[in-house]
């Protein structure tokens, strides 16, 4: 078995850049869950009766637990949030459906485009670059529209996995053929 060293390319930079815009790019999402956690959760909804109730029985059964604040640890299908006015509760669940969806694509999305890199950053760069415009347009259509505003962020993010995972799929087949004698 022979060994192949890896070359970094020179351009590889801007693929680190663009790992990086996608990581912010879902920090700034989480802020805007934070945001509407506290807009709604926050110290009015703390003093209704039917809230502190709830939170006397957490705080029996867990005695050694800091005191409940902005609504924590509810996702948005907890008690807490059965709480909210109908629209209060979609609001919220809008923002925390977009930072999740990020969440969930995030570690592929990520791994592709540092992978691709090594191979063609140039084009693993703009496809990062690309899937964080797409999440952008996807995150303020969901968080305006609703489910249906997830086009045409959601597609627009994708197609660049796409093209990410192609670059993957041929360098890897491409090395595993040669390593094998086949190339």
């Amino acid at each position: 078995m022979t060994a192949t060293a890896l070359a970094i390319p020179q351009a590889y930079g801007w693929v680190v850049v663009a790992a990086s815009a996608m990581g912010m790019t879902t920090f700034v999402f989480g802020t805007q869950v934070v945001a509407s956690r506290e807009k709604l959760f926050g110290k009015e909804f703390d003093e209704r009766a039917d809230v502190k109730a709830i939170k006397d029985e957490i705080k029996k059964a867990f005695p050694d637990h800091k005191p409940i604040a902005d609504g924590y640890p509810d996702m948005g299908s907890g008690l807490l949030a059965q709480l909210l006015k109908p629209a209060e509760w979609y609001e919220f669940n809008l923002a925390q459906r977009v930072h999740h969806n990020t969440l969930e694509n995030l570690t592929f999305a990520i791994t592709l485009v540092l992978t691709a890199g090594l191979f063609q950053p140039e084009a693993a760069a703009a496809c990062g670059a690309v899937y964080c415009v797409g999440r952008v347009m996807l995150a303020r259509g969901y968080t305006s529209l609703g489910p249906n505003g997830r086009y045409p962020g959601g597609p627009i993010s994708l197609l660049p996995l796409l093209g990410l995972l192609g670059i993957n799929l041929f360098y890897g087949f491409k090395h595993g053929l040669a390593s094998a004698g086949l190339l």
